[in-house]
């Protein structure tokens, strides 16, 4: 009798606490830590992208930041060149951030990064993204920015690949990217571990991915072990096995990404496209 009261008492607790996550709504409202403290716009005239609050920050060595600069750029579509995805190791175990750099013809490269939102105070955590702590925000930056931090600054281990895409499929994926932007800045929305993360909004432009087919495989779950899914889908070339190409993918911790040549610099040690 005790055991059932102890188990009612717990499946209350437990029924109480879901209700109340799932009965507040995601807002863009409030205060936000600073390097994601203004969302993104995307304006679209034909083949034209006009974005605002292109975060282009500088960091000192302990994290802070130096300059909190935000730039004002203009896309055409037609200029894409080339997409790469980028893996940031922050820990062991598969546990890591994955993102997307778009080259274009004139030599820029706009990063769109889907991350978890956070509240000054808060920190990061798997599990606490599970239960609708983090609201989600996609942060377009430039290269010296959002890898420059990951690879220089919090020294994590950063992968970079050129993706072998076909013209349609690199607009598609760039034009899928935009317009999620807008719809969250539109529409808040919570960052959730498992269904909404830096993976599954990537893959969400793949016409041929079937979310509830592959949510279980740990190369999604595990951002880590990404590039593994990416070579079986063809989009990233493994001739000599994904080990040496992983090794040749680390972008090095060393190049200062106040260089102003830092997107030129880290490729010049990686891998070089085949085409």
């Amino acid at each position: 009798m005790i055991n059932r009261k102890v188990f009612t008492i717990i499946a209350l607790i437990g029924v109480t606490a879901l209700a109340y996550l799932f009965s507040t709504a995601p807002t863009h409202d409030g205060d936000w830590q600073e390097a994601q403290a203004l969302l993104p716009e995307v304006q679209i005239e034909g083949d034209r992208y006009q974005l605002r609050n292109i975060r282009d920050f500088s960091y000192c060595a302990d994290r802070s930041i130096k300059p909190a600069r935000y730039l004002d750029q203009e896309f055409p579509q037609d200029s894409l060149k080339r997409v790469w995805l980028g893996l940031s190791h922050f820990s062991d175990y598969g546990l890591a951030h994955s993102f997307l750099s778009f080259e274009f013809d004139d030599g820029r490269y706009l990063v769109a990064s889907v991350e978890a939102r956070m509240r000054p105070g808060q920190a990061y955590s798997p599990f606490a993204g599970l239960l609708r702590r983090y609201h989600k925000i996609i942060v377009l930056g430039t290269e010296r920015d959002i890898i420059g931090l990951r690879s220089k600054v919090r020294e994590e281990r950063v992968l970079l690949y050129p993706l072998e895409l076909t013209a349609s499929q690199r607009r598609r994926v760039f034009t899928g990217m935009m317009q999620d932007v807008r719809t969250l800045r539109e529409k808040p929305a919570y960052y959730n571990t498992l269904f909404d993360n830096c993976t599954t909004s990537l893959l969400r432009h793949d016409q041929e991915n079937h979310f509830w087919k592959n949510i279980l495989d740990y190369r999604i779950l595990l951002p880590g072990f990404s590039d593994d899914y990416a070579v079986q889908r063809g989009w990233i070339r493994a001739d000599k096995g994904l080990e040496q190409l992983r090794k040749q993918a680390v972008v090095p911790a060393d190049i200062d990404p106040d260089d102003g040549n830092f997107s030129l610099g880290i490729r010049d040690f990686g891998i070089m496209p085949s085409n």
